[in-house]
């Protein structure tokens, strides 16, 4: 079964970045981008989903794409 692609808003992926300080690296773009992408799938499901893995869900991304950049570097 193939999952749908999130497509985001750009005004609202814009917005977000424009929170950010003036210098920032690439992984924390990369990291606001997929929890904005995070919030939008947990957004389509027609079920709650407890903070506390919504949370986890975040945090074991962000440890994979860390492990990413740790490879390639």
């Amino acid at each position: 079964m193939e999952t749908e692609e999130i497509l985001l808003d750009k005004r609202q992926v814009l917005a977000s970045l424009s929170e950010l300080p003036d210098k920032v690296s690439s992984e924390e773009l990369i990291e606001r981008i997929l929890f904005i992408k995070l919030i939008q799938n947990r957004l389509r499901e027609t079920t709650e989903v407890p903070h506390e893995q919504v949370m986890n869900e975040l945090r074991e991304m962000k440890e994979r794409k860390r492990a990413e950049y740790a490879r390639a570097a």
